[in-house]
C-alpha cells in the first residue's frame, strides 16, 4: 500500500472511531436487542448475498456496543463486498483494535489485500491470525486462498488439507482441497496455465489459451500431422490442409488471447458463432469442453468419422439423450478417460460450468494421448 493509501486509511479509521465514540450508545429495546445477536443475524445476512439489511444490523450491533469487534468487523466486510476497499479497511482495522485477538479481523484484512493484490501483506495477516488459533479451520482456509493467489499450489493444498482435518463438515474446505488436487494433478507448465488454474468458470478465451500454450496445440500438431501446415500442392484425392486463414471473429481484436484464438481457429479446434463473434469472456460448459476436445482428437487422428462414430447408440448418461448435439463428444471424452461422468448419479451434467483446474486436468489427460 503507498504512503497516501496508508495515510488515508489511517484517517478513515480515526474519523469512524471518531464518529462512534461521540455518538451515544443506542439504548437496547429488550433482552434479545443486542449486539452478539445483531451480529449473528448480520453475518447470516451476508452469506446469503444481501449486503445491505447485513450492514444495517452491523449499525445496530456498533450503536449498541461500540467496543464490539464483530460490529466493526461486520461493517468490514460489507465494505468489502461492495469493494470500497478503503472502508473495508478501517473498519477491520478499528476491529483489531477493540481485540487485539480477534481473529475475524485478521482474516478480514486478509481478503481485503488479497483482493486489492497485495498478496504478501493478506499472507502476514492470515498467519498471524493462524498464529492466535492454530485450530481455527477458517484460518487455514484463508491462508489457503492466499497462496493460491500467489500461485503456490503446494501450501495451498497443504493448507486445505489443514482446514478439513479440523472441521471435516467444511463443504468450503473440501471443495477447495479438491481444487487444489486437481491443480497438483495438471501441473500446469506454463504461467498462462498456472493462472487460469484459479479460474471458475473458465472461459472461450482462456481455453483457447490453454490449447495454445498449455497443450501447445501447434506443436503436438506438427509432430503428428506435419501436412496440415504444409502449403504445397496435393494430387486430387490426398488429404486437404487445414484451411491456413480464418476470417477473424469481431471481438477479439483487443483480447490478451487474440493470437491464441486466431491458432485454434486456424485448426478448426474452435469455431465462432454465426454473428462472426467469438464471445471469449462466454464461459465454457461441459457440454462445450467435450466438443472442443472431441475436435482436437478428430483432427489430431485425422479421424473425421470420430465426430459421429457413437451416433444411434444408447446413451449410458442418465441426463444426456442419444439424440444430444453433443451426445457423440460426451462418449468420445468420457471412453478415453479425458472427462468423468458425476459420481454416484452417472449424470454427466452438459450445462455444469468448468473450472480451471478441471479444464487442466483435461489438457493433462489429452496431452497424453499424442
Amino acid at each position: 500500500m503507498s504512503f497516501a493509501r496508508t495515510l488515508l486509511a489511517l484517517a478513515l479509521a480515526a474519523s469512524v472511531s471518531l464518529a462512534a465514540g461521540c455518538s451515544a450508545p443506542l439504548t437496547s429495546q429488550g433482552a434479545g436487542d443486542t449486539a452478539a445477536h445483531h451480529y449473528i443475524v448480520g453475518m447470516k445476512l451476508l452469506d446469503t448475498g444481501d449486503i445491505d439489511r447485513a450492514g444495517a444490523e452491523f449499525q445496530r450491533a456498533r450503536g449498541l456496543e461500540p467496543s464490539h469487534p464483530g460490529a466493526w468487523e461486520g461493517l468490514g466486510l460489507v465494505a468489502l463486498a461492495k469493494h470500497d476497499y478503503n472502508a473495508a479497511e478501517a473498519a477491520l482495522r478499528e476491529s483489531k483494535s477493540k481485540n487485539g485477538k480477534y481473529v475475524p479481523a485478521y482474516l478480514g484484512l486478509a481478503k481485503v489485500y488479497e483482493a486489492q493484490g497485495e498478496l504478501p501483506r493478506a499472507l502476514s495477516e492470515a498467519e498471524a491470525a493462524i498464529k492466535l488459533e492454530p485450530r481455527n479451520a477458517r484460518a487455514h482456509l484463508v491462508t489457503g486462498d492466499v497462496y493460491l493467489h500467489m500461485l503456490d499450489f503446494r501450501r495451498a493444498e497443504t493448507s486445505f488439507s489443514k482446514a478439513l482435518e479440523l472441521d471435516p463438515a467444511s463443504g468450503e474446505a473440501r471443495r477447495q482441497w479438491d481444487r487444489s488436487v486437481k491443480i497438483r494433478q495438471a501441473a500446469p507448465g506454463t504461467l498462462v496455465g498456472q493462472r487460469i488454474a484459479l479460474a471458475d468458470p473458465i472461459t472461450r478465451g482462456e481455453l483457447a489459451a490453454l490449447l495454445a500454450t498449455e497443450l501447445g496445440i501447434e506443436k503436438q500438431l506438427r509432430k503428428k500431422r506435419p501436412e496440415i501446415f504444409d502449403p504445397t500442392f496435393r494430387a486430387p484425392g490426398a488429404p486437404a490442409a487445414i484451411q491456413a486463414t480464418v476470417e477473424s471473429p469481431t471481438d477479439v481484436d483487443t483480447h490478451w488471447a487474440r493470437n491464441a484464438i486466431e491458432l485454434v481457429m486456424r485448426l478448426s479446434l474452435m469455431e465462432s458463432y454465426p454473428d462472426r463473434t467469438f464471445r471469449p469472456e462466454e464461459g465454457v460448459t461441459r457440454a462445450g469442453l467435450a466438443m472442443t476436445l472431441e475436435k482436437v482428437l478428430s483432427v489430431g487422428a485425422n479421424d473425421p468419422k470420430l465426430r459421429t462414430r457413437y451416433v444411434g447408440q444408447a446413451s449410458p448418461f442418465a441426463d444426456v439423450r442419444s439424440d444430444h448435439f453433443a451426445f457423440n463428444a460426451v462418449l468420445v471424452v468420457t471412453t478415453r478417460g479425458l472427462m468423468e461422468a458425476d459420481r454416484p448419479s452417472g449424470a454427466f451434467r452438459l450445462s455444469e460450468p468448468v473450472s480451471g483446474p478441471d479444464a487442466l486436468l483435461a489438457m493433462r489427460k489429452l496431452a497424453e494421448l499424442f
